[in-house]
């Protein structure tokens, strides 16, 4: 289907990122080429799970309870309850900005705040409006604001117990931005890993019609195996994809094999076989990116 698809989303969000709807685009692919499975069906249960467990948890990296995920679920499909068409880009689009995700599909990032003014150090204040009243006459009250300030600092230091001048206020520090690392793919077998909000996620890259298994799994493994160990009942999903060159039936096979592949090196470095879940993708060949990308098994935490 070949539409402007900002035009629905704005429907709901009139000033809605242009650069995260065409991320969002991008992730669901294929399947915006059927009207069928371009829209969302809030009424079938299995079609809310779905994008429970692929979208909200494997995508978006989601971890909380599926009784609030499956609100939001609820909660965007009332939203939309006059629309006919609820469109799956719109429906992603509403759920990643009420999770603070639209980062993720390249969405603008939020300016960093302003770093604020110093404070006046107290005798810098106290002196500054005295010199602006000697042209008015007033010069005789500086020694006696400078003899009351003294008076406090001395009582300040023997309230203290110690001598010494009382401390100057300064401005706080304010950390610098750091913009998030860039993923480089890999051509060919290899890795790439990050963390977001603290939970990791990982996807492992092949050579063309390979299922040979990076062996920088062993490093993988073992984040994915204390994260999990620290979070009672988190599992992870493992999903395989592939590039769509060739035979549609062989590619899906492909795709099955290096996902087993990466879920026996996972047990193989030690994480438990019985939280590992093989969980297949809408589609399996990834039309949306490029070659080296498709060839690929992601692994969330679920």
């Amino acid at each position: 289907m070949d539409e402007d698809w900002s035009v629905d989303v704005r429907k709901y969000v009139p000033d809605a990122d242009a650069g995260a709807i065409a991320g969002i685009v991008r992730y669901c692919g294929i399947a915006l080429r059927n009207r069928d499975s371009s829209l969302v069906s809030f009424s079938d249960s299995t079609e809310t799970d779905r994008v429970r467990e692929n979208y909200l948890k494997k995508k978006l990296g989601l971890v909380n309870p599926d009784s609030e995920l499956d609100a939001a679920i609820a909660a965007v499909g009332e939203r939309m309850d006059s629309d006919s068409t609820r469109n799956r880009v719109t429906v992603y689009y509403l759920l990643a900005d009420a999770f603070g995700k639209l980062g993720l599909f390249g969405g603008g990032v939020a300016a960093a705040p302003p770093v604020a003014a110093a404070p006046v150090p107290l005798m810098a204040a106290a002196a500054a409006p005295a010199k602006r009243r000697v042209g008015a006459g007033l010069w005789p009250a500086v020694p006696l604001v400078l003899l009351l300030l003294s008076a406090i600092g001395l009582f300040a230091i023997i309230s203290r117990g110690h001598p010494g001048p009382a401390a100057v206020a300064t401005a706080p520090v304010v950390p610098p931005v750091v913009a998030p690392a860039v993923l480089v793919i890999p051509v060919g077998m290899g890795l790439t890993q990050e963390e977001i909000d603290g939970v990791p996620s990982a996807s492992v890259y092949f050579d063309t019609a390979k299922t040979d298994v990076s062996p920088e799994i062993v490093g993988v493994a073992a984040k994915f195996k204390a994260y999990l160990a620290d979070h009672a009942g988190a599992r992870l999903a493992v999903s395989g994809y592939n590039d769509p060159r060739g035979d549609a039936a062989m590619n899906a096979e492909l795709s099955k094999n290096r996902a087993f592949a990466v879920r026996d090196a996972l047990v193989a470095n030690g994480v438990a076989a019985d939280v590992i879940d093989l969980v297949k993708p809408e589609a399996t060949s990834d039309t949306t990116t490029s070659l080296e990308n498709a060839r690929r098994v992601d692994i969330n935490v679920a």
